[in-house]
């Protein structure tokens, strides 16, 4: 029974979110063959703000701060 986590930035139109899910769902059964039915997703949405990726914060590269 896959049970998938998914973490995005927050602001996704409820279609979109809807379309994620199911393409989530669709690619699990088309790699390893789990039945639909027991393909578990959840969606975790966040603040942008909340997100560093790749050490980029809001966009901008990480810069190392003067306190201890």
């Amino acid at each position: 029974m896959p049970f998938i986590e998914c973490h995005i930035a927050a602001g996704l139109a409820p279609a979109r979110r809807e379309q994620l899910i199911r393409d989530i769902i669709q690619v699990t059964h088309d790699t390893i063959g789990s039945d639909p039915k027991i393909i578990n997703v959840i969606l975790h949405e966040h603040p942008r703000e909340n997100i560093s990726v790749s050490s980029r914060i809001n966009g901008e590269d990480f810069r190392q701060s003067n306190t201890p």
